[in-house]
């Protein structure tokens, strides 16, 4: 299947010897991949012999693809397609969570001041089948509201604030960087509960995993002492932020940065089978093979286990 890819290549040259890793990931727009950005940046894959190439797949199928086909490593998305594959048979395994909690706003038109207000009226997401349908989908039903019959979910692709702003739409979702600038356009963000949501993943092949566990490991040590980086380093990591998602709004960037979930994550990237299940409930109610997925069975709990058992990131969380 041919892909749409985008390669980041980094200036500095990687160490002789260096073992090529292939990273993919979803979008510049989300929070996905921010972290592995200023891990690659802050020298940390060289640091463990890791020669990264990070790469821009759009579209989770493409993505699933990928991974069968062996062109990537690794991908970074929020993990629908995956566990869509999963339950379809396609041998997948989740290495690390990225994200326990719901990390979406309701974004409305500034008359709509509560979401009861949103019954009978239009929500906009990108694409059926996608992550913004199951935000819909899961926010609207923890709210108390039936995401068939008590909201009208409309497909209008990327162009959610315009629809809004032309009243085409009368709500949409949106990542929390996005709603910071849907409120400067005078929309209104509403109050949401923290909730368990499996929002974001990193994603292998468990046959590549199985052969390579010692690249496992050097991954998962530069990735969480970048995950450090990022939470300490606060002013190197807003810089290459600014370069990776080319914005310039340092009010922006901010926003984005203290909203990111590595912050509830802390350096322990654990899946949570709470949210995970919450995950997969919603989702089987489009696809009923996904319920069959059991949430203790779609990570790959070893390396970590390993990584914790050895001290790593305890001496992480440790050192000044």
């Amino acid at each position: 299947m041919r892909t749409l890819c985008l390669v980041f290549i980094l200036c500095l040259a990687a160490p002789a010897g260096a073992e090529k890793l292939r990273i993919s990931y979803a979008s510049v727009s989300g929070n996905t991949a921010i972290v592995t950005y200023v891990t690659d940046r802050a020298g940390l894959f060289k640091k463990y012999n890791l020669d990264t190439e990070i790469i821009l797949i759009t579209g989770g199928p493409a993505a699933v693809s990928a991974l069968i086909n062996g062109d990537v490593d690794l991908d970074l998305r929020a993990p629908v397609a995956a566990l869509q594959a999963m339950a379809h048979g396609v041998k997948l395994t989740f290495l690390v969570s990225q994200s326990n909690t719901l990390d979406y706003d309701v974004v409305t038109r500034p008359e709509i001041k509560d979401v009861k207000q949103l019954k009978g009226k239009r929500v906009g997401i990108i694409r059926f089948g996608g992550i913004s349908e199951l935000m819909v989908r899961y926010l609207f039903q923890r709210l108390g509201l039936d995401p068939d019959k008590d909201i009208q979910i409309i497909q209008v692709g990327q162009a959610r604030l315009i629809s809004l702003e032309k009243g085409a739409l009368e709500a949409t979702v949106l990542s929390s960087g996005e709603s910071y600038y849907a409120r400067r356009m005078g929309f209104r963000v509403l109050d949401m509960p923290t909730l368990p949501f499996f929002g974001s993943a990193i994603v292998a092949s468990p046959t590549w995993v199985a052969k390579k566990p010692d690249t496992v490991q050097r991954f998962l040590r530069a990735y969480i002492e970048g995950a450090r980086f990022f939470l300490r380093e606060k002013a190197k990591s807003l810089a290459y932020l600014k370069d990776f998602l080319r914005l310039t709004d340092a009010e922006a960037l901010e926003v984005i940065y203290k909203t990111h979930p590595q912050h509830q994550m802390g350096l322990r990237p654990v899946g949570d089978l709470t949210a995970a299940k919450a995950t997969i409930d919603i989702m089987a109610a489009r696809d009923p093979l996904v319920g069959k997925l059991k949430a203790e069975e779609i990570f790959s709990l070893q390396p970590l286990a390993e990584l914790e058992k050895s001290g790593f990131i305890k001496q992480l969380e440790a050192a000044h």
